[in-house]
């Protein structure tokens, strides 16, 4: 199995766009309550539909692209269910990152525990328009990172 452990470093410092369950950023002096409904998304019993929803979104890109993931050491083409089981491991341990490399496409996928979204690295065009139809089709939100 290759490690793409070098590839994630480079990949981190290209453009990045997310999958979110909020349509846009919301601004550090917003008068709403952000930081209260993220804290309470992630420590509440209401984790089951982020963790469907994201694992769906992998499960589905999966689909189409060679996939490797790192948890615990690289996987090359994980299975379904292993995937969801990372997912809910990270969920319901509040700690884990789960990385998916896309070796033919130059992209990285990166899932963090603390995160209410998914971070994707250099999405080449092709994968820019799938995953913007695979949020949707999840009820998420794709649109470019502005950090």
């Amino acid at each position: 199995m290759q490690d793409y452990t070098q590839l994630i470093d480079e990949l981190l410092k290209k453009e990045c766009y997310i999958i979110d369950y909020l349509p846009e950023t919301v601004a550090p002096n917003a008068e709403g309550q952000f930081w209260d409904v993220e804290y309470y998304l992630l420590n509440s019993g209401r984790t089951a539909w982020i963790r469907d929803r994201f694992a769906a979104v992998i499960l589905k890109i999966m689909c189409y692209c060679h996939t490797a993931a790192l948890w615990k050491g690289w996987i090359d083409r994980p299975a379904p269910e292993l995937i969801d089981g990372v997912i809910a491991t990270i969920m319901e341990n509040h700690s884990g990152t789960l990385n998916c490399v896309f070796p033919e496409e130059n992209a990285l996928l990166v899932f963090d525990w603390d995160c209410l979204n998914l971070s994707v690295y250099h999405p080449s065009e092709r994968m820019c328009r799938l995953l913007e139809r695979i949020a949707d089709s999840e009820g998420l939100f794709w649109r470019r990172s502005e950090s």
